[in-house]
């Protein structure tokens, strides 16, 4: 059954795909574009900005997240090593210091 269907949608891509039509830009930006030579350098720099600012966040708010972790599992270490450390301490016995 879902072979059925699979193959139903991808006839149904198949026939509709060559149809469709490619997006247009809007009149406007379509005219300023062919009327000034440096208007399309410009729009590309504003949409590599664009994207660009995206990734800057996205990395600042991961490198945020790593830095955290990694405060976090030194807590937990230090948390563990004293932990331990009362363990061995708990007959009363104190560490051999030279």
């Amino acid at each position: 059954m879902l072979r059925r269907i699979v193959l139903a949608v991808v006839l149904l891509l198949g026939a509709v795909g060559p149809l469709a039509q490619s997006a247009q830009a809007c009149p406007m930006c379509k005219i300023a574009n062919e009327q000034d030579s440096l208007l399309p350098k410009a729009y590309m720099y504003s949409i590599l900005f664009m994207m660009g600012m995206i990734f800057t966040i996205g990395g600042g708010i991961g490198y945020g997240m790593y830095l955290l972790g990694r405060k976090e599992n030194a807590a937990i270490e230090g948390w563990e090593q004293g932990e331990a450390d009362a363990e061995s301490n708990a007959g009363g016995l104190q560490p051999a210091t030279t």
